[in-house]
């Protein structure tokens, strides 16, 4: 007898529900269910579960929590082979015994599972100088619609031979299968990590700073612009005394400790930084853990992800009003996140939306919605403008997916 029917998002609920154990009772369970005509909505930890569109049909949601071991670990290689189920802390827990740690950053790492976060593409303000979830994933394994268990890439770095299913996979949401295992890239853990907080009065500087750091000999992993309301949010979670009361400029670095002392050094030279707060050791942890979780707050009722060229963050930012948004850009990588603050209509959230998106849209980049009420979605296009790659997406999920199975209507096609 499957369990009770549990939330599949968006309102909706799952007609079943399921929790595998073992590789092969998920891919029975999809095989099966498959052939008794429902969907399949997988679901981890259930901290995106409003992303993306709203379920298309009827279906059953496949929980993969229970599949979270270890499979292999050769740490010497700077590799580690899980399952998908296994949490982000779970696994820092794993690499902290060796020293290391995976490039990632995703916020509630606790429920947060490393399927769920490769299915959503999350990251977080260390992307700019780790690079992106799919720059640090070399192997995995999916169940397809048909119950087949699918393996691409492997331990080797370089591994290159038809679909390349480990990036594929990175940010389908679970339209081509349900993520099973996860061959990942670990490094060492640094010996020192530093940030500087610059606060930022005066906004017609914020431009000429963030020009001064792609000049700058300083090597930062993290170039972080935050509006005051959002800079009040980090400050707040971060719980470290920040001066949290005006936009702010956040620059991270991390390496040995010579270095990291001296890019702080040069951040000043260079960069004309001197009004500074420099938070290190453990207070450090902390404020990277605040930079990350702002992307999961939820102050008022929709927020957007857009990204742009990098020389066109400050703008954007600067053309949201306070008001109505709190703000946060990956400077570095182009990439704006808001949360709306206070009450909106549709009406309202429409207006605003349809400049920021057109400007993203000229500046060769998009504008999604990570975040908005179930009946807003349809109006306000949670995807953005269509590009000309969704109808790749949608032969490569035909050829996987016939029968549109796989978590349908969350994603670009379908």
């Amino acid at each position: 007898m499957p369990p009770a029917p549990i939330p599949i998002g968006d309102g909706r609920s799952s007609t079943a529900a399921f929790r595998p154990a073992d590789l092969d009772s998920l891919r029975e369970v999809v095989r099966d269910q498959v052939a008794a005509g429902e969907a399949i909505y997988p679901q981890g930890g259930g901290t995106a579960l409003d992303y993306g569109g709203i379920p298309a049909r009827p279906g059953v949601a496949v929980d993969t929590r229970s599949l979270d071991r270890l499979i292999d670990y050769p740490a010497a290689d700077m590799t580690i082979t899980i399952e998908a189920g296994m949490t982000l802390a779970a696994l820092r827990s794993i690499l902290d015994g060796q020293g290391q740690r995976l490039l990632i950053d995703a916020p509630n790492p606790d429920r947060a599972t490393l399927g769920a976060i490769y299915a959503t593409n999350t990251s977080g303000p260390r992307r700019f100088g780790w690079g992106r979830p799919r720059d640090q994933i070399i192997g995995v394994a999916f169940v397809t619609s048909d119950g087949a268990l699918v393996h691409g890439g492997g331990r080797v770095v370089k591994n290159v031979a038809g679909y390349d299913f480990p990036r594929l996979l990175t940010g389908s949401m679970g339209t081509l299968g349900v993520l099973a295992q996860l061959t990942l890239k670990v490094r060492p853990k640094p010996e020192a990590t530093a940030i500087a907080w610059v606060p930022m009065p005066d906004p017609s500087a914020i431009a000429d700073r963030l020009d001064a750091l792609n000049t700058s000999s300083t090597r930062p992993v993290a170039i972080e612009l935050l509006n005051a309301p959002a800079a009040a949010v980090v400050g707040r979670l971060a719980g470290v005394g920040l001066p949290a009361e005006a936009p702010a400029l956040v620059v991270g670095f991390e390496d040995n400790a010579d270095s990291v002392r001296w890019q702080l050094e040069r951040l000043g030279a260079e960069v004309g930084v001197t009004d500074r707060t420099i938070v290190e050791g453990e207070s450090a942890r902390s404020l990277w853990d605040a930079l990350t979780a702002f992307q999961a707050e939820a102050p008022g009722p929709l927020s957007f992800v857009a990204n742009v060229r990098p020389s066109s963050v400050a703008t954007m930012v600067q053309s949201l009003d306070p008001s109505r948004w709190a703000a946060q850009a990956h400077a570095g990588n182009g990439i704006v996140r808001a949360h709306a603050l206070g009450d909106w209509t549709s009406n309202e959230a429409e207006a605003a939306i349809a400049p920021l998106r057109a400007r993203a849209v000229q500046d060769g980049g998009n504008l999604i919605l990570s975040r908005c009420p179930t009946d807003w979605k349809t109006r306000l296009r949670v995807w953005g403008e269509p590009r000309a790659d969704w109808a790749i997406a949608e032969r490569i999920r035909a050829a996987l997916d016939p029968h549109q199975s796989m978590n349908p209507g969350r994603f670009v096609v379908g």
